[in-house]
């Protein structure tokens, strides 16, 4: 089920309706898409694509993108992305995909120097 897309302020060709989901292969979460632009620059270099997800999250590529109906059952939806979607009135991602769909985030933790924390000015 395609879903119709805001016009994003860039030049290039903007998308008018694709799938609600893009799954990014160098990436870790789905993202509920806003935008789709594809950029033509010349001759020399193939077309590329930028998408924009609801969370701000913005990224560009030829080939790494999968537009999907529904996202894979083991991944997670950008929460930012949901929250942000739904805000403006598009239906949630489990009635978009017709299941329950998982949401969350990407959090980093430090690995290293268990008794401190950057930015800790106790320790």
């Amino acid at each position: 089920m395609k879903i119709a897309l805001k016009k994003a302020k860039s030049s290039g060709v903007h998308w008018t309706a694709c799938e609600p989901f893009v799954e990014n292969s160098r990436g870790v979460l789905i993202h509920r898409v806003r935008y789709v632009t594809t950029h033509k620059i010349g001759s020399r270099w193939p077309a590329h694509l930028a998408v924009h997800g609801w969370c701000g999250n913005g990224m560009t590529g030829t080939s790494k993108f999968t537009f999907l109906s529904a996202p894979p059952e083991d991944r997670i939806v950008c929460a930012r992305c949901e929250d942000a979607a739904v805000e403006a009135g598009l239906p949630p991602s489990d009635q978009l995909a017709g299941k329950h769909v998982h949401t969350g985030g990407v959090v980093a933790v430090l690995r290293c120097c268990n008794s401190k924390f950057i930015g800790d000015n106790n320790g």
